[in-house]
């Protein structure tokens, strides 16, 4: 496998297409960039306002009638009150 790949690199040098291998790996790690690029979430890609424009959707979009807990259903005591705490 690492001769025939060596090949190529060499049939590319003498193409005029790289002129060492270590351009070969710069090539390859621009071709995996791009499809790591492309594979990004749409999120990433978003600019500033844009992206505060759709998390404020998002916000909104879920209800705001329900209904709170109680002090006592949040206090210490009535979380931990299994542990003998």
């Amino acid at each position: 496998m690492n001769l025939e790949r060596e090949q190529v690199v060499g049939q590319a040098i003498k193409a005029g297409l790289i002129e060492t291998a270590e351009d070969a790996v710069e090539l390859g790690m621009g071709t995996i960039w791009q499809r790591v690029e492309t594979r990004a979430p749409r999120a990433n890609k978003l600019s500033h306002e844009e992206w505060k424009k759709a998390f404020r959707a998002w916000i909104d979009s879920h209800p705001t009638d329900t209904p709170l807990l109680s002090d006592e259903a949040i206090s210490r005591e009535s979380i931990y009150e299994d542990r003998g705490l």
